[in-house]
């Protein structure tokens, strides 16, 4: 395991007139600033899409007071598309306003008689819909969806960190041989499950957002031919959810969701795919801003496949090895609520295994999270 990190660069730009007069007025420090040095631009982490939460990296050592050297002093503002959204930080929250628009972070020194600076992060990409790892209650936490043997679906709420009691969402889930979240597959704001039967009929399960699901609805048919069926999140860029579908020849279609519970024309982004026995996706799990996928093959190697945001791939690499003793694995949102998505694992013995994403595309740890879940014939 390793954890590398993203070089940054500094821009410095000198702020006058109206706007240098506006910011200095929500500078919240006694002493004035000045930039000793150009400060690196502010990283912003956190994935762009509804109900997610950003949070701002900022290099507070390069502002210090004015001659007494008493600072830092500083402020900072978050814009929407370039308009002020948030004076609020170090968190920014998601909402529906921002679907579609792009986020990013100032950082601005006091300017009382010092040299005005300010430097900005990136933007992130365009906000797409409430992503899987927002979870079902509405609340932006890790939280699990299990499915026991006699076809009884449980809601397993995480906040902080903690489990919450488990609640009953209904029976008779066994009827189905592939159960999956997509995230908001609908536009409505809320996460949403996709449940596959016998017959190759899908159902739409849309989320009430406060862990309910209303009655299901069928949005597709022929699904049978498919060996397996994942939900990327916004893959294609375009701020609708999608789903990936491999059928027994080991070609990888993409399902483009149109943001109102249907489809828009499939198309085919690989082959070769039934080498790997598990396909799973984690979000952005390298930090560039696109959704990538894991997969992990007969020897148990674990592969990360860098997606390039625009339906494709830009190039794989081994994340891992000896995964072939786990159960299941699947991903489910940030476990540890550091920003960054991880990985979860059902080892033999029942364990419910936390991997921690570094946020480049390795890992950062692992843990324990429960055990008994060896009783779920899925968990998603």
């Amino acid at each position: 395991m390793y954890a590398s990190s993203r070089p940054t660069s500094g821009v410095r730009r000198v702020v006058a007139g109206i706007a240098a007069a506006a910011i200095a007025s929500i500078a919240f420090a006694v002493a004035p600033a000045v930039a000793t040095m150009d400060p690196d631009k502010p990283v912003i982490h956190g994935a762009p899409f509804v109900g997610s939460t950003l949070s701002v990296e900022i290099e507070q050592g390069s502002f210090s007071g004015c001659g007494a050297a008493a600072g830092p002093d500083y402020s900072i503002y978050w814009t929407r598309d370039g308009v002020l959204a948030s004076r609020q930080w170090p968190n920014y929250v998601v909402t529906d306003a921002d679907q579609g628009a792009t986020i990013a972070a100032h950082l601005v020194a006091s300017q009382n008689g010092c040299d005005p600076v300010e430097v900005s992060s990136d933007e992130t990409a365009p906000i797409s819909a409430s992503n899987r790892a927002n979870g079902f209650t509405g609340r932006g936490a890790f939280e699990l969806l299990a499915r026991r043997s006699d076809g009884t679906l449980m809601l397993y709420p995480r906040v902080n960190n903690i489990w919450e009691s488990p609640r009953t969402v209904g029976p008779g889930w066994n009827g189905f041989n592939s159960v999956l979240s997509p995230g908001d597959f609908t536009g409505n704001g809320t996460n949403d499950v996709l449940a596959r039967d016998s017959s190759g009929r899908l159902f739409l399960y849309e989320g009430t957002g406060n862990g309910g699901f209303q009655a299901g609805r069928q949005i597709g048919s022929g699904w049978n031919g498919f060996t397996s069926i994942v939900a990327p999140g916004d893959f294609n860029g375009d701020g609708n959810n999608d789903v990936l579908a491999r059928d027994g020849s080991g070609n990888l279609y993409l399902y483009p969701g149109n943001g109102q519970g249907g489809w828009l024309n499939r198309s085919l982004i690989g082959t070769g795919w039934n080498v790997l026995n598990q396909i799973i996706t984690p979000g952005d799990f390298n930090g560039d801003g696109n959704v990538d996928v894991l997969a992990r093959d007969t020897s148990g190697n674990l592969r990360l496949y860098k997606g390039n945001g625009s339906g494709g791939w830009n190039g794989s690499a081994t994340i891992g090895w000896g995964w072939g003793s786990m159960a299941s694995i699947a991903a489910a949102g940030d476990i540890d609520g550091n920003g960054n998505v991880d990985v979860f694992a059902v080892d033999g013995s029942g364990q419910l295994l936390a991997y921690y994403g570094d946020g480049d595309g390795g890992w950062n740890g692992s843990g324990i999270i429960g055990w008994g879940w060896n009783g779920f014939n899925a968990v998603f």
